[in-house]
């Protein structure tokens, strides 16, 4: 070994070379078991590699020897949120606020820990410790992602955009904040802004989860309003018909078939090449319950246009009450059951790789 025990561990974890980080460690650790920097480095390699048992086994040593140290709490607060035990976690990030609280780092982590429970008071905790970490540190692109990611969990949209977007004047190429963004545009019907912020996010980081699940959910939505639009769209026509207006129903109809591509051809736009080139795998990736609505309203809509279209003599008043009806349940049936999320199920990126970059460095 180096006379520098550290100098090679810290290379390979800096380098994300995991495998070679663990072996050096190995090695290192065997010299010198209770070197808390050695350890501090081994947490961090078991949690980039996944092994959950074995970072929280490392992470109780490190802090069997640095009680007081903030930074061996702040790495075990993330090892406990890996592992589920929140109010553990929280309990940790107090602990190091307590220490120093005069270190942002200390504040964001206890945002975050915050940010995984399902407490009352939860969310009200996050946001104070995330606008404490602005005023210690107010360059900090991941304390305005915390405080964006709590206001829209109150629902507070207009304010959790302006966080975004204060993240993303520091940082334009910030993958969470670009992610969160489409998340909130999604839920607020505008498709072709979610698209715009989702091909920067992806174009920043093209193996990024959330964006590559958002996407999906994106198409999803869309899918959804098409079958709202079919559904909707020819209700004119059939009126028009039932009334013994037969020309003016098949223009009617041919108006409603001619709209809906203009009506998806703008967030369509907005995707870049790769995306639409993901997209093709989509029906193996997402659930076919998430198509059975869609598909419902497209045949329904489909008949209305054909009757309309092609029959309107033997359209009927009671046949435009009856599909009155139809498109009224289907809707309804829309609206239990695509709320975001239980339908969409978009994920905020709350936990960006800068934010747990920052909780878990020196």
């Amino acid at each position: 070994m180096s006379a520098d025990p550290y100098s090679l561990p810290e290379a390979l974890v800096t380098a994300q070379r995991w495998d070679a980080a663990r072996a050096a460690l190995g090695e290192a650790l065997a010299a010198s078991p209770d070197d808390p920097r050695l350890l501090g480095l081994l947490v961090r390699t078991l949690r980039a590699q996944g092994s959950r048992q074995e970072a929280l086994d490392a992470s109780q040593r490190m802090l069997a020897i640095s009680p007081q140290d903030p930074y061996a709490l702040r790495l075990a607060t993330l090892v406990l949120l890996d592992v589920g035990w929140v109010d553990e976690a929280i309990g940790l990030a107090a602990r190091a606020v307590e220490v120093d609280p005069g270190n942002a780092a200390n504040h964001l982590a206890l945002s975050r820990a915050w940010a995984g429970s399902a407490r009352p008071e939860a969310l009200a905790h996050q946001l104070a410790a995330a606008r404490e970490a602005v005023a210690l540190e107010p360059n900090s692109v991941d304390a305005q992602l915390q405080i964006g990611v709590a206001l829209a969990a109150e629902g507070d949209i207009d304010a959790a955009r302006v966080s975004y977007l204060e993240a993303l004047r520091r940082d334009p190429s910030n993958t969470a904040a670009l992610n969160n963004l489409a998340v909130l545009e999604m839920q607020g019907g505008s498709p072709a802004e979610a698209a715009r912020h989702l091909a920067s996010a992806l174009a920043a980081n093209p193996q990024g989860a959330s964006a590559r699940h958002n996407l999906d959910a994106l198409a999803v939505l869309i899918a959804r309003r098409t079958g709202r639009w079919m559904l909707l769209a020819p209700f004119p026509a059939l009126v028009a018909a039932a009334a013994g207006l037969d020309l003016i129903a098949r223009i009617l109809a041919v108006v409603a078939v001619l709209l809906l591509p203009a009506a998806s051809m703008r967030w369509w736009r907005a995707l870049t090449a790769g995306q639409r080139r993901a997209l093709r795998g989509l029906p193996h990736r997402v659930r076919a319950r998430s198509w059975v609505w869609p598909v419902a309203a497209g045949i329904v809509g489909s008949w209305a246009v054909v009757r309309a279209g092609l029959m309107p003599t033997r359209v009927a008043a009671p046949e435009v009450v009856g599909y009155l009806l139809v498109t009224a349940y289907l809707l309804l049936l829309n609206s239990l059951i695509s709320t975001p999320r239980r339908v969409l199920r978009a994920r905020a990126a709350g936990r960006s790789s800068d934010v747990w970059r920052i909780m878990g460095e020196r």
